[in-house]
């Protein structure tokens, strides 16, 4: 009987020290983070404002190489890269150097600050200080948009082509892989392209 009663008594104090226990850990605890909502508030707010971010990867020194139908080789390199995970296909560059070898081993050079690359197709929106090299032409645009679905250069904005007979300001110059023509254009029919040259 005595040993039955010691048990019973141990349980007890066992089950308030047990009870006391809890009460520090789990009880205390969640006062304490009561009596500051605003502060958990804003770290979900945080929180939340960083997994809306954009979340990009950066490579440095990147190097693209690929060929199209006509046999013509399109090398691309960048300084750096950046890729977007929602838009794997499209690829930021700086720093550009770009060379489209064709099957007549001409090759065209481009140069510029930025470019827009997509992996999927090569289309490449090439911006900011661009050259076109191609033989003894050069060409210098804000904005050159290569399109491979196309055969086509196209270049816009603030265009000087340059050769050794002749000097031409226009808005646009489209150059054609297949049939290597070239045309010069204004945006507005009334504008005319200024053409300085030998004659």
């Amino acid at each position: 009987m005595i040993t039955k009663s010691i048990i019973q008594y141990s349980l007890v104090i066992l089950l308030i020290i047990l009870s006391i226990f809890f009460y520090k850990e789990y009880i205390s605890s969640e006062k304490r983070l009561s009596e500051k909502p605003s502060e958990i508030d804003k770290n979900i707010e945080n929180s939340v404002k960083l997994d809306d971010k954009k979340v990009s990867n950066t490579i440095e020194n990147l190097k693209y190489v690929s060929k199209d139908l006509l046999g013509n080789t399109y090398i691309i390199n960048a300084k750096s890269a950046e890729v977007q995970e929602d838009k794997s296909d499209q690829v930021q560059l700086e720093e550009v150097l770009a060379k489209i070898i064709q099957q007549n081993d001409e090759i065209i050079y481009i140069n510029s600050k930025f470019a827009d690359y997509n992996r999927e197709n090569n289309n490449t929106i090439f911006k900011e200080n661009v050259s076109v090299q191609y033989g003894n032409q050069i060409i210098n645009s804000n904005i050159i948009n290569l399109n491979f679905s196309k055969n086509l250069i196209e270049i816009q904005e603030n265009v000087y082509y340059k050769n050794k007979d002749a000097n031409i300001k226009a808005d646009k110059i489209e150059i054609n892989f297949e049939s290597k023509k070239l045309k010069i254009s204004m945006d507005k029919q009334e504008d005319k392209v200024e053409i300085f040259g030998k004659y």
